[in-house]
């Protein structure tokens, strides 16, 4: 009996570990703190939602200020980052952006 119970945890834990790594939400934007080293304070990773497009500029740049309104009053934009999603031959996907700002004291 305590193999057959093993054998059905181990096929459930086949099944289910794959499945945990794929459950990372995909259009979820990111807001993490920079690493001491690195000439920005903060880094927003800007994803497609229905609320507006970070291909456009303003929209991105908006949305870090809004999204990091909490952390730093008032910012400086110090870079930007286009990330392709494609996997070539694959899937095409649009790109991911991220902003990355300072904290002006």
């Amino acid at each position: 009996m305590a193999l057959d119970q093993t054998r059905k945890l181990l096929t459930v834990a086949c099944v289910a570990l794959p499945c945990s790594a794929s459950a990372q939400p995909r259009n979820a934007s990111t807001i993490e703190a920079a690493p001491p080293v690195q000439p920005y304070d903060y880094g927003v990773q800007n994803t497609y939602d229905y609320r507006y497009n970070p291909e456009v500029r303003q929209d991105r740049i908006l949305f870090a200020r809004r999204a990091t309104r909490q952390f730093c009053p008032k910012i400086q934009i110090v870079g930007e980052s286009k990330f392709e999603t494609e996997i070539f031959g694959l899937t095409t996907g649009k790109p991911d952006y991220a902003v990355y700002l300072k904290c002006l004291r």
